[in-house]
């Protein structure tokens, strides 16, 4: 307690003492330490609290205290120093790990070689005005947008009538409560499109 100068209630000292011992034998050593004047007891409420007596502490003298502040300076003027060299060492680290390699610029222009190579390939085609999409390929998504267009319209349909019914009795404007929500009932397009103009384009 001397060490630490600060107050302790007797469950701090316990704890402290990793339960070393039991919490009345550290009630009879605290109480024995007050009767012997070297601690000073405080209670606050239900809660006691036990602190050295300041006067028997042993205090630092004034140079003392100088030379430790100084030295508190230095420690601090070197911290910063080394704080600063150890981000210019990161940042050149982190330049150095980025720097490809000479055999990855190798693998890495063989790859962007092998697609602008196919890049001109598809470019041809398209030119050419060949069909790139299969027939059955474009039957399928035909069908596939058909479905999720049907699903799409009931669903909307539904939310639509329920919502209605919900917000019938309801303060205020419906519109209002969708725009708080950020429900958008607009259609991003026009759902009526027929899907092979879509493929057609």
């Amino acid at each position: 307690m001397s060490k630490q100068n600060r107050p302790y209630s007797v469950t701090d000292i316990v704890t402290n003492l990793h339960a070393a011992v039991t919490k009345s034998e550290c009630q009879r050593a605290v109480n024995s330490l007050v009767d012997k004047e070297l601690l000073i007891s405080k209670t606050f409420g239900k809660q006691t609290i036990y602190v050295v007596r300041q006067d028997t502490i042993e205090t630092t003298k004034p140079d003392e205290l100088s030379s430790i502040d100084k030295r508190l300076v230095q420690l601090r003027e070197t911290i910063a120093e080394q704080k600063s060299k150890q981000k210019h060492l990161s940042a050149e680290l982190a330049s150095l790990n980025s720097a490809l390699t000479r055999k990855e610029i190798e693998n890495r222009l063989a790859s962007l070689t092998s697609k602008n190579e196919q890049s001109k390939e598809r470019l041809a085609l398209l030119r050419s005005g060949s069909q790139l999409v299969p027939v059955a390929e474009r039957q399928r998504v035909t069908r596939d947008m058909e479905t999720h267009r049907k699903l799409w319209t009931q669903r909307r349909r539904l939310f639509k009538d329920m919502f209605s019914t919900v917000t019938e009795n309801l303060p205020g404007k419906p519109k209002e409560l969708l725009e708080e929500l950020d429900i958008s009932l607009d259609d991003p397009i026009d759902i009526n499109i027929n899907p092979r103009d879509l493929l057609s384009t």
